[in-house]
């Protein structure tokens, strides 16, 4: 096995003196606790009790250093090598807080979790042993000590691939160069960099950036697809390191024939008729504004909140907004459509444009806090993921979504301020996804502009490709998939993407432009997640632009 000659993360003499130890138990003449499996089993290294007086009520973090040997891949991500904190509350309940943990082999590198403990707690233990897994571990320099924020400030992490346009040939090696600064010079620390790849292929590496700041991963793929590599700075315990509450991150990414992508699933046999028969049902329920409450008048608008008869257990709502000096048919119409979560429509406004809103819930909008929250703990609660409700189409909650999304472009085309022509639909993530499946299922869209896509590309995962964040692909999500929608847009589409955009990754996009038949552009950016990362700048970053 490869031992680093140094400790992963040298702790300088300020910190150490900083560190207010509250209990370190005595690994004995070893000076540190090791334990083996031969096959994946439960085996610990050491159960140790804890002085409850040291720790409760108290932010703490546990913090060792591991060194480990062929650790098999763990079925859980709870399971693996266990760094745990196990604290017993009087009424019987218990918290289990650990350290994150990696497969394979790895030099002495140091880990740590942060546990806020509560002052009720009647005992504790700290645990150090192997779960559901093969392979060997050893813990040295355990120890619970306080918690005391990292001093970050001042550290900006970026980097770069050795092509501009990120297009490599299969089997060609990608170079990705992460690079981190702190107050414009360049700075020594370790990165943890998570790797993916649409052949179903990932790991977490740890780098040592060089004297100049620099820290190099490469990657390959052999077939059409994209890999993508996420670097985190970490502190002087292993944990991810912050700045304005953000941790310090950059992602790289690279593709291989990203044109000839395809969908991973085919669309439903029945596609088109399963919406015929959704649209029959919509139009069965009489167009009628159930309530407008005028919310506000700005400089250019009159703004009201509206709610509109729709199919389904919700209506339409949203947020309207007026050009106070608006006259008949003079004005063309945008739709906005929102991303995931839960919270009253955005308003918008434009004083050359009427604008709309929606609620992709039909709740209620400029409510309290407290009435999203329950709404996000209770009834919406992880909405559109239910295996259950996805099995079939009409009890998935994304139709209901887009029936609302319809009903809302009917309504608006009642507007008689609306020139009678030109409609613009627009939204990012969950929206874009409402974005496509309306301009689809309707006529007389002038365009279309599409921010970080979801719900692309579903049955990718079933070939290898990235998962990002999105519900497991059951028999109903086929009809929602917003790759099937694609090629029934007759508007044109403008795409702007990221590169490593783990939500929704640049494989799925491409499988949506792919299939788009009307003219699109997309563009995609070098240093762009789902939310930029935090030294994203977008005019210097590299971007490319295809159009069809």
């Amino acid at each position: 096995m490869k031992v680093l000659p140094l400790l992963l993360v040298l702790l300088s003499a300020a910190s150490l003196a900083a560190e207010t130890v509250l209990f370190a138990p005595d690994p004995g003449p070893a000076g540190q606790w090791s334990v083996s499996l031969p096959k994946p089993g439960r085996r610990s290294a050491a159960s140790i009790p804890v002085p409850v007086e040291r720790i409760a009520g108290k932010k703490v973090m546990l913090a060792a250093e591991i060194e480990q040997q062929d650790v098999s891949a763990k079925p859980n991500y709870w399971n693996g090598v266990k760094l745990m904190l196990v604290l017993n509350h009087a009424d019987g309940k218990a918290g289990y807080p650990q350290a994150g943990n990696f497969s394979g082999t790895r030099p002495w590198t140091p880990h740590a979790v942060a546990v806020t403990v509560p002052a009720d707690i009647s005992s504790a233990r700290i645990e150090l042993a192997l779960e559901e897994v093969s392979g060997t571990a050893r813990f040295r320099n355990v120890r619970i000590i306080e918690d005391i924020p990292a001093d970050c400030r001042g550290y900006r992490l970026t980097g770069s691939v050795d092509r501009a346009n990120a297009e490599y040939r299969a089997g060609e090696e990608m170079k990705f160069t992460f690079r981190l600064t702190r107050d414009g010079k360049p700075a020594s620390g370790f990165l943890q960099i998570v790797c993916a790849g649409d052949d179903g292929r990932s790991e977490t590496l740890c780098r040592k950036l060089d004297k100049a700041g620099t820290a190099v991963v490469t990657r390959k793929l052999a077939r059409p697809g994209f890999a993508m590599a996420k670097a985190t700075l970490l502190t002087a315990y292993g944990t991810p390191a912050q700045s304005g509450g953000r941790p310090i991150q950059y992602g790289l990414g690279g593709g291989v024939a990203a044109d000839t992508l395809k969908p991973g699933e085919p669309e439903p046999e029945d596609f088109d008729a399963y919406w015929v028969r959704q649209k029959r049902a919509l139009a069965a329920v009489p167009l009628k504004v159930l309530e407008k409450k005028f919310v506000r008048e700005s400089k250019h608008c009159l703004i009201y909140d509206l709610k509109i008869a729709c199919a389904g257990r919700r209506p339409v709502s949203g947020y309207l907004a007026v050009p106070r000096t608006a006259k008949p048919k003079s004005l063309p119409l945008r739709i906005f459509y929102q991303g995931y979560g839960i919270a009253g429509a955005a308003e918008q406004e434009n004083p050359d444009e009427l604008t709309f809103s929606v609620n992709p819930h039909g709740i209620e909008n400029g409510r309290e806090q407290a009435y999203y929250i329950a709404l996000a703990n209770g009834e919406l609660r992880s909405y559109g993921f239910s295996d259950r409700e996805n099995a079939r189409p009409e009890s998935s909650y994304f139709n209901g979504t887009i029936l609302r999304d319809l009903r809302a472009l009917e309504f608006c085309r009642t507007l008689p301020e609306w020139d009678g022509e030109t409609i613009h639909l627009s939204g990012g993530s969950q929206g874009a996804f409402q974005t496509v499946a309306v301009a689809a299922l309707s006529d007389g869209i002038s365009s279309c502009s599409l921010e970080v896509p979801w719900l692309c590309d579903l049955g990718g995962v079933n070939i290898g490709r990235i998962r990002g964040w999105r519900p497991n692909l059951r028999p109903g999500l086929g009809y929602f998939d917003t790759v099937n929608f694609a090629g029934r847009v007759k508007a044109p589409v403008t795409i702007r993407a990221g590169l490593s955009d783990w939500v929704c990754p640049p494989s799925g996009v491409w499988v949506l432009y792919n299939s788009l038949k009307a003219p699109a552009r997309l563009t995609m950016y070098q240093g762009r997640d789902h939310a930029v990362y935090p030294a994203f700048d977008e005019r210097q970053t590299p971007q490319t632009t295809y159009c069809k």
